[in-house]
This record gives C-alpha cells, structure tokens and sequence, in this order.
C-alpha cells in the first residue's frame, strides 16, 4: 500500500538559502530526523547530487537505499532506485516559493512500504517524518 503526506511551512531564510540546504544531500543528517548517513553517488555538471546513498532509521525500521534526483530551479525531487528492505517504492520532492526574505517549503513524500504495518501507522510514519523533515529544516535555518 502506497501512502502520501505533505507539509508546508514558512522558513526565515530566502529562497536560495533553503533551497542549497535541501540540494546538500550529504549534510541532511544534520536535519533531518532519522537520517543516519547520507553519502552523494553522483552529481551532475552544476555539483547537484543526482544519485545517493541513505541510511534511514524511522522507528519501525532501519533501512538502506539509493535515492535518484533531478532539480528544478526552485526544489528538487527524487525516487527510489531499487527497492530496499523496508521499501517497495519511494518518490518525494522539496517546492519552494519565494516569500520576500522568507520561504515556502513544501515537502511531499510518497512510499510503497514492504513492511507488513497497518495503513494508520504507515501515515503516522510519513507524517511524522515530513513533521520532523519541516521542523528540523527550519530550526537548521534559524527559525
């Protein structure tokens, strides 16, 4: 079963601040709640990561896979590269929006888990990953 979240917060950064944060795939373990390592692959002509290797540990499970990128000059998306042991499919994107000095930040995440958890507790997970993702965004960037 596939399950979809999204949030979206106001960070006191501008937009080209933020949006190098989220690009800076190796540095999320910084800020993104259950983020153990992250290690870049590979990175395209500008030095934007392309593919890269994630260590996640959400509560239910620790899990190792290899994320594909591609940008857009105001956020970023990605998809899974093969499955893992926790997950059968993932695709997620950062949109950001300029607000005058602060930025927009939605983040949407979906993933095919092939854990054999209740579709209720596979949204709180979700959700509570894109809550911490937000939240961790924001506090890295100073509020």
């Amino acid at each position: 079963m596939s399950v979809t979240a999204s949030k979206t917060v106001t960070i006191n950064a501008p937009l080209d601040q933020v949006l190098a944060t989220v690009r800076d795939v190796a540095g999320q373990k910084d800020w993104w709640p259950g983020t153990i390592s992250s290690e870049v692959l590979e990175t395209d002509d500008e030095g934007r990561p392309t593919k890269a290797a994630l260590v996640n540990d959400v509560k239910v499970a620790k899990d190792s896979f290899e994320l594909a990128y591609e940008h857009s000059d105001t956020g970023m998306s990605w998809s899974l590269v093969a499955p893992s042991k926790a997950q059968k499919a993932q695709t997620g994107s950062w949109v950001l929006v300029d607000k005058g000095g602060k930025t927009e930040a939605t983040v949407t995440l979906t993933v095919d888990s092939s854990l054999p958890l209740p579709g209720f507790v596979q949204k709180k997970v979700i959700g509570d990953t894109l809550k911490g993702a937000t939240s961790g965004l924001q506090k890295h960037l100073g509020g």
